[in-house]
């Protein structure tokens, strides 16, 4: 059995080499594997550094793009690959030591029983806390959920963003390249959503394993975290294609729209948690806030309730936007948060001064 890891790589100098070892230490070991690296824009030398991964092992492959972005560049990479089964992996990121020995014996005992999985499903951690589990399914292990028994897996997808990335799941190629590959639909955001609802809608066959097989970097410098202009535009357009999905799904009218709507309020106090704490100029912050507001999307779900799950940081923004005048409050949240980022940095202007630096 052989795997094809995807990495979509963009400006991840930095991080490269961590998400390389694991994978070269299996390959060591005697698994097959093909790595895809997809570089699409980096402005550092990301690209140098797959070129060089490339050039020294034969199993590796380096494939330069344009800025077409991680949807597009995963995409890129089914078509590229050449293994029985992919796995997605961010260039942050590293799957576990033995990830392929328990993905290997997992799959060929359900071949053993004529199943043929179109996703494995696994559970994950974060990289420093590797120990406890990220999510909490309600899934069986040892179970075959055909086609016509995925409504637990429909639930999970409306109700939460658990199931929502590619790196904790490995898909069947064949499958893979028989799913909607999206032509013309370029995303930076919300395209992990798009892209397993796609892969969760037309499996025959999916089967979990509750083992941790990935460990997940929260990088501040990450697209997931900073502030990106694109943003609001990008998750807009992924709901916009998931609510097809959910209107499929549900058995009762509206049985996912009132949870649904909680999360597409959630990615406005995101979106504007995101811009109010980053380091861009005060003024372009309110400029962007502006725009923000003004839109159509924000008008309607802003004030909408949270989901119960809605991380501590979120939930302030929230009340900041819900309140008399939110653009002045949420202002006065910037302009908090800039002076203490100038305190601290003059603070240690002055350490790097009394060390001699």
């Amino acid at each position: 059995m052989t795997f094809s890891i995807i990495i979509p790589v963009h400006n991840a100098e930095k991080y490269i080499d961590g998400a390389m070892k694991p994978l070269i230490s299996a390959y060591e070991k005697g698994y097959q594997l093909e790595v895809i690296l997809v570089e699409n824009g980096s402005s550092d030398e990301s690209a140098g550094s797959c070129d060089h991964y490339a050039d020294r092992y034969d199993y590796v492959k380096s494939y330069h793009y344009g800025p077409i972005g991680a949807f597009r560049a995963r995409l890129e990479g089914i078509k590229l690959a050449g293994g029985d089964y992919l796995v997605f992996c961010d260039s942050d990121d590293e799957v576990a030591t033995d990830m392929f020995d328990v993905l290997s014996n997992s799959i060929s005992s359900y071949q053993k029983r004529g199943f043929e999985p179109d996703i494995v499903v696994y559970n994950a951690a974060d990289s420093i806390y590797r120990e406890e589990k990220l999510f909490s399914f309600p899934f069986d292990e040892n179970k075959v959920y055909s086609a016509d028994e995925k409504q637990v897996f429909y639930d999970v997808m409306s109700s939460s963003d658990a199931l929502n990335a590619m790196w904790n799941k490995a898909i069947r190629k064949g499958f893979a390249r028989r799913t909607d590959c999206f032509e013309g639909l370029r995303l930076n955001h919300g395209e992990d959503l798009l892209q397993t609802a796609e892969f969760i809608d037309k499996a025959d066959t999916i089967v979990f394993i509750n083992r941790i097989l990935y460990y997940y970097n929260q990088n501040s410098l990450g697209l997931t975290s900073a502030f990106h202009r694109q943003y609001m535009e990008d998750q807009i357009c992924a709901w916009e294609q998931f609510d097809k999905y959910i209107r499929k799904w549900q058995c009762i009218d509206n049985q996912y729209t009132d949870i649904v709507d909680k999360r597409k309020t959630l990615t406005c106090a995101i979106a504007v948690s995101n811009l109010i704490y980053s380091s861009i100029p005060f003024g372009k912050k309110a400029e962007y806030l502006r725009e923000m507001i003004k839109m159509p999307f924000y008008e309607k779900y802003a004030t909408m309730a949270l989901p119960d799950w809605a991380p501590e940081g979120e939930v302030f923004v929230y009340d900041l936007m819900n309140r008399d005048n939110p653009f002045w409050a949420l202002m006065l949240s910037a302009g908090k948060f800039g002076i203490k980022r100038f305190v601290k940095r003059l603070l240690g202007w002055k350490e790097d001064i009394n060390n001699g630096n």
